[in-house]
């Protein structure tokens, strides 16, 4: 079985596009067949903070998949889906070197 897609939303409780892009990535991972794991991270709590500081984002929505940022604000669904793809291709090959 591969390796889950870790999918994390970075939000704000004062941005009105992060629930849009929570709702676009739980549509994202309810029509996909690939195992994602998805959680929303708000930079309200010191974990979200933290988050949004390491990895320079100065913007929500911000969404990071397999802890990389991925897409600045709200992707359409099918931006979103071709992203999960790319990941799911580059972690199938990486994982099919070791034999």
């Amino acid at each position: 079985m591969p390796d889950p897609i870790y999918i994390e939303v970075l939000t704000s409780p004062n941005c009105v596009h992060s629930p849009k892009a929570m709702r676009v990535a739980r549509m994202a991972v309810m029509r996909s067949g690939d195992a994602i794991i998805l959680r929303e991270v708000s930079i309200a709590s010191a974990e979200g903070a933290d988050r949004a500081e390491a990895l320079r984002v100065e913007a929500t929505p911000a969404i990071m998949i397999n802890g990389a940022i991925a897409y600045v604000g709200v992707p359409t669904l099918g931006a979103l889906r071709r992203m999960v793809s790319e990941t799911v291709a580059k972690e199938k090959e990486r994982n099919s070197y070791f034999f």
